[in-house]
């Protein structure tokens, strides 16, 4: 009975939704402009291919007038990345656009004196904020997740071609799968958490992962140690979220298992730290993207002296939700108190055994829990630490040398400033590919060195580790899909216009908060969000309540899209700290979004108000603070309540994970319990 009376709560809430969606009235002449900002840059590649090197300038005699101001834009960005050089003398081509709609699409066309170019889009609407809705609504009733993933994409893909069904389902692979998997970025995430795990299988097969756990029993003998050497070193690897999660997650769990630590909460651990600190951090790979967007916007704002790392700075203090979000990882595994489902994980692994629940689907295969050490093999922690740390160094290493750094001046390039322009301008991805395969490459060295292992049982071990990524980038890639599908339909293009002008200044950084959530939430991507919101939020904030308000809306985007990416099952950073922890998928999201929500109501209420009315920010993240502790202290209960003190401790009575079976954990015996 109770399943039945969740599943017709959650049907409830989904139609709900829909008929809340389909009353709104969206800014029509905003979602115009995006509609053409879309089109125009889908086809003016395309013109540049055509005439190459040509200056160009557009006739816009029969343009509306409700888009000339994003016209205007949008030929000045373009001409600004696309500058003419060679031919630069030559007759300029004239490019005549026009924009017609029907009752279904918005098409942009480009007519040049030799050639004509088109393109259309689904117009946006309420169903545009329907495949993300879905994704999450049949993955809370069939537990689900790959298989309701691929029906919101189906959903999306069949309302972007309206009235022609057999052309959608053939865009699902045609056009977003091969956007998805062609995508060299998304290439590199994939073969960087590959190869570490690869790397993971060689020192957990080698005794190194279980040296660790030895060498680490001086400091970290007790759950709450553990604990708190998790959230300390997740404050520590601040240069990259994804590094963050795959190194402290796979470094940490054999420790965490042996305690039984549910693998929820380690997935908590190292989610909620690795996005906040790499978003916080002014030297990391984040900072270079979120600068860039800033000074864009600011740019387009007449007579602003600011440039964007300052801007950057200056909305530190006003990051509410990555700062206590922070604390509260700290304040939860201090106080030793938990709420809501994490609590009855915590109580399942300890009481139980379970670090698991039974049925759950790990993000990585039975084949990667089943590498354990070789029997008789020395348990050295260097052949675990070595490789961590080689990943680590050739990271900021590479950050540093793929940024320009070696190009600066020795104490310019080292200053803070320096070290962020240089971290800004690196290519991540091809830094954490060659970080992971240098890791690998030392833990099989150090391996074939000391002659623990032969060639062939070291090649298992890495293929094992390497291969057990398969449901983790199975579901990674459909998310992409998702992200591409929702992008297609003009999903946060709705949610912007629904509210954008209907809120008042001392209000502003609150809704745009709580919005950039909401699209964070829906496509799953928190740097999307950033680049959709940031060009609109800073000029309207500037333009209501001055450069303050500004600073403090720059701040609130930046903090909602990692609020949103925190709760969304679609997030990348949230599959991959699954992925990193070998924890459920949807058992991580549902345990750690009632610690997101409750962070984010003291974010809104006790901090992002009164900062809008002119409050200093530093007692406003004292106040949240307190708060949040209070709200442990009353609202959580210690799961570690009642059980023997020989349990909370690394000993040789219990032995912790059964690497055979990992959801099997040595229970108490009930006499000693009692």
């Amino acid at each position: 009975m109770g399943k039945w009376l969740q599943r017709t709560v959650i049907l409830l809430g989904f139609f709900w939704v829909c008929w809340t969606l389909f009353q709104m009235r969206p800014d029509q002449d905003y979602l115009r402009q995006q509609q053409f900002k879309a089109l125009f840059k889908e086809l003016m590649p395309q013109v540049q291919a055509r005439y190459p090197d040509r200056p160009v300038t557009i006739d816009t005699l029969y343009w509306p007038d409700n888009l000339k101001s994003s016209l205007s834009a949008q030929v000045n960005k373009w001409q600004k990345e696309n500058p003419v050089t060679a031919a630069s003398a030559q007759e300029p081509l004239v490019l005549r656009l026009k924009w017609s709609n029907t009752r279904w699409n918005d098409r942009l066309t480009i007519n040049t004196p030799h050639q004509q170019f088109a393109a259309e889009r689904i117009k946006v609407n309420w169903t545009s904020a329907l495949p993300p809705l879905l994704a999450v609504t049949l993955a809370l009733l069939t537990q689900r997740l790959v298989l309701s993933l691929f029906m919101a994409i189906v959903c999306g893909s069949l309302l972007a071609v309206p009235g022609q069904p057999l052309v959608g389902l053939l865009n699902v692979a045609q056009v977003h799968g091969l956007h998805a998997v062609a995508d060299f970025f998304h290439i590199q995430i994939l073969l960087f958490a590959g190869l570490l795990l690869g790397m993971v299988g060689i020192m957990n097969v080698s005794g190194g992962t279980r040296g660790v756990i030895h060498a680490l029993q001086r400091f970290v003998s007790t759950r709450r140690s553990t604990q708190v050497m998790t959230w300390i070193m997740g404050m520590f690897v601040f240069f990259d979220d994804y590094a963050n999660s795959f190194v402290i997650g796979t470094t940490m769990r054999s420790v965490t298992d042996r305690l039984k630590i549910s693998r929820e909460k380690l997935a908590y651990l190292v989610d909620s730290t690795a996005a906040p600190v790499s978003g916080l951090a002014i030297i990391s790979t984040w900072i270079g993207y979120e600068v860039g967007l800033f000074q864009e916007a600011l740019n387009a704002i007449e007579g602003l002296q600011l440039g964007g790392y300052q801007a950057f700075v200056q909305a530190l203090p006003y990051r509410f939700y990555c700062i206590l979000t922070l604390l509260m990882v700290g304040l939860v595994v201090t106080l030793k108190r938990d709420f809501g489902p994490m609590y009855h994980a915590e109580v399942r692994a300890l009481r139980e055994g379970l670090i698991l629940r039974e049925g759950a689907t790990p993000l990585t295969s039975s084949s990667f829990n089943g590498l354990d050490a070789k029997e008789g093999v020395p348990l050295r922690w260097v052949n675990a630490a070595i490789p961590v740390f080689t990943v680590i160094l050739v990271t900021l290493a590479g950050l540093f040398i793929s940024g320009g750094g070696l190009n600066y001046p020795f104490s310019q390039g080292l200053s803070i400033q320096g070290l962020g322009t240089v971290f800004s301008g690196a290519d991540s991805g091809v830094v954490l590919l060659y970080s992971s395969l240098a890791g690998c490459v030392v833990a099989a060295l150090l391996v074939l060195v000391q002659r623990i292992l032969s060639l062939p049982e070291l090649l298992l071990a890495w293929s094992k580790g390497v291969s057990s990524i398969g449901l983790a980038a199975v579901i990674l890639v459909l998310a992409w899909m998702l992200n591409d599908v929702s992008s297609s339909i003009g999903t946060a293009s709705f949610l912007i216009a629904v509210i954008r002008d209907a809120v008042q200044p001392l209000w502003l950084p609150l809704f745009i908060f709580l919005l950039a959530g909401a699209v964070a939430f829906a496509t799953g991507s928190s740097w999307s969000t950033m680049a959709i919101l940031i060009p609109v939020a800073v000029p309207l904030a500037h333009e209501l309540g001055g450069p303050l308000l500004m600073i403090i809306a720059m701040g609130a985007v930046l903090d909602g899209a990692i609020f949103g990416d925190h709760c969304s099952p679609l997030s990348d950073t949230t599959i991959l700290s699954s992925m990193a922890c070998s924890s459920d998928h949807l058992d991580h999201v549902k345990t750690q979004m009632p610690y997101a929500l409750i962070t984010m109501l003291v974010a809104a209420g006790l901090c992002y108000l009164p900062a809008s009315a002119g409050w200093s920010p530093y007692p406003l993240v004292l106040l949240g603070a307190l708060t949040l502790a209070a709200f442990l202290w009353v609202v959580g209960k210690n799961p570690e309540a009642g059980v023997p003190a020989s349990a909370l401790k690394l000993n040789d009575r219990y032995e912790g994970v059964n690497h055979l079976n990992p959801t099997s954990v040595p229970a108490f015996d009930s006499q000693e319990n009692t």
